[in-house]
């Protein structure tokens, strides 16, 4: 556990991008989030964060925007969603306004992104037996802020 604090000048630390469907629900909901929270980071996702009765892509776009990161949770499920790659969008054109890389991928699930992702560096979580060592260098680069 580090002892590092993210930065304060964002609401939250990470925009939780995923597909509402088993698995990458359970995935998201059950070990992702509950690890973000107990290293004291702060997750921005749907079921906690979106206000009931606002418009949802609205409510994606401040996601994006009050976090210092989006993370993308990657699946073939992930990939069929018309939302999720709105979400990528939005945290890629972001990141160009700002010259900043603010999108960060995991994968879950073997799958086949779209180029602009696989031209990226993502993590590797398809082993759930390497979930604690995986998660780690997730959490840090979650603390740090975006690259230039």
């Amino acid at each position: 556990m580090s002892t590092t604090q993210p930065s304060t000048d964002f609401a939250y630390d990470v925009f939780v991008s995923y597909r509402h469907t088993e698995p990458d629900l359970s995935w998201v909901r059950k070990k992702l989030v509950p690890r973000l929270e107990a290293e004291g980071l702060r997750p921005f996702v749907d079921y906690k964060q979106f206000k009931l009765g606002a418009p949802l892509v609205l409510e994606m776009a401040r996601g994006v925007e009050s976090c210092r990161y989006t993370l993308a949770v990657l699946s073939p499920k992930y990939l069929e969603s018309n939302f999720t790659e709105l979400e990528n969008v939005l945290a890629e054109h972001l990141g160009l306004e700002n010259s900043e890389r603010r999108l960060i991928a995991v994968m879950i699930e073997s799958c086949k992104p779209r180029l602009g992702m696989r031209a990226r560096l993502w993590l590797n979580m398809l082993n759930d037996a390497e979930f604690d060592a995986n998660i780690e260098t997730l959490i840090n680069a979650l603390r740090e802020p975006p690259i230039k």
